[in-house]
């Protein structure tokens, strides 16, 4: 029989992860398809930080699809969002946007955005209360005993005290992962940890 389990995912983690091993975009449906052969998902936990429409139109219109489409998935997955903040200037995926629009070449992308940022017409966000949200997710998860296991995607070690918390609740961890940014203290921490292994097929879990 299947152990029980509530899947927590660091989406901004993973994307720099992903994005890092050159693997956008990712496949959510393939990753909870895999995941339910070794568990029985009971929930997903999904969090992120929700662009404004007025700064970044296009990212916010790509953002809410995307949403819209992990809704549609036949997986029972909870969307856990605060507002992203923005410090200054315009964002990057619009930069991105017009460089493909003037046929900027790849390889002169990096310099451009380099330069840009230099003159301080990018903007820096931050999210604010992403990973708090996650945490008491986590923690009133195992508390309450309602799964078997908690399952974290995410290469953060901050998340090592909830895991220290969560397993003195009886509660299995699992720490799932890519190879980019993972942190050797969370792996640890937890009782077992699963890598997202990317081949010519596609990935597996091992």
């Amino acid at each position: 029989m299947q152990p029980s389990g509530a899947l927590f995912i660091d989406s901004s983690n993973l994307y720099h992860a992903l994005k890092n091993e050159r693997r956008l975009p990712f496949d959510y449906e393939e990753l909870f398809s895999q995941l339910s052969e070794r568990f029985d998902l009971k929930l997903i936990f999904f969090y992120d930080a929700i662009k404004e429409i007025s700064k970044d139109p296009d990212g916010y219109a790509k953002q809410q699809a995307f949403h819209a489409h992990l809704r549609k998935l036949k997986w029972p997955i909870k969307l856990r969002a605060r507002k992203l903040k923005y410090v200054q200037g315009i964002s990057p995926e619009r930069v991105s946007s017009a460089a493909d629009k003037s046929n900027i070449v790849d390889s002169c992308r990096e310099k451009l955005m380099s330069f840009l940022q230099a003159l301080g017409v990018i903007h820096f966000t931050k999210e604010k209360g992403i990973d708090i949200l996650l945490v008491a997710d986590a923690i009133e998860a195992a508390r309450t005993k309602n799964y078997n296991c908690v399952i974290i995607l995410s290469g953060d070690a901050d998340f090592v005290p909830a895991i220290n918390l969560i397993k003195s609740f009886g509660v299995k961890t699992v720490n799932l992962h890519a190879y980019s940014g993972s942190s050797t203290e969370l792996r640890n921490a937890c009782n077992e940890h699963m890598l997202i292994v990317f081949d010519n097929a596609g990935f597996y879990l091992q």
